[in-house]
Order: structure tokens, then sequence, then C-alpha cells
């Protein structure tokens, strides 16, 4: 068995690996993702807007204000009072 671990452990280590991370995308919730607008007031932030919209829905913060950023094509520009925002809210089915 030593023999064995020795010269196949690292490809059993790959198997078991791949199982576990398999494993894990079965148990993420199914989501659906739903859009809803904000329209930007004086003093918000991408930030402090995706805290307001952050219980309703279930991806990580810091993933949910890169996706408001992608989702509004904001890299590398400043929001300003007035400008509406498509806010997308991944919820569970």
């Amino acid at each position: 068995m030593k023999k064995y671990l020795r010269k196949h452990g690292f490809e059993l280590l790959m198997v078991v690996s791949m199982v576990a991370t398999l494993a894990m995308v079965a148990m993420e919730p199914a989501t659906e993702t739903t859009y809803t607008q904000h329209t930007v007031q004086r003093g918000e932030t991408v930030w402090c807007i995706a805290e307001r919209y952050a219980d309703r829905q279930v991806r990580p913060f810091n993933e949910f204000v890169y996706n408001i950023q992608a989702e509004n094509k904001l890299a590398g520009r400043y929001i300003q009072p007035g400008d509406t925002l498509v806010i997308p809210l991944a919820v569970v089915k």
C-alpha cells in the first residue's frame, strides 16, 4: 500500500480534489438574475448602492459590486447624481 501511495499519491490527490470541487458546484443553489434600476443620488457610490440591495441577492458582496460595475460599464468612470444604474440581482429560484 505504501508503494502504491508513493507512486500514485499525486493522481489520487487530484481525483479527490476534482470530486470535492464537483460536489461543491452541485450544492450551489440555482439562481436567476433579475434587474432593477437605481437613480444615483448625491454622495452615493457603487459600494453604498450595492449595500442597499445586498440583502436581495445571493452573490458574495465583492462579486455583486463588480457585477454592478460590469453591467453598467463603469470601469474607470465615476457615477454622477441623476445617472440610472441597472442593478443585477441573483435570486434563488
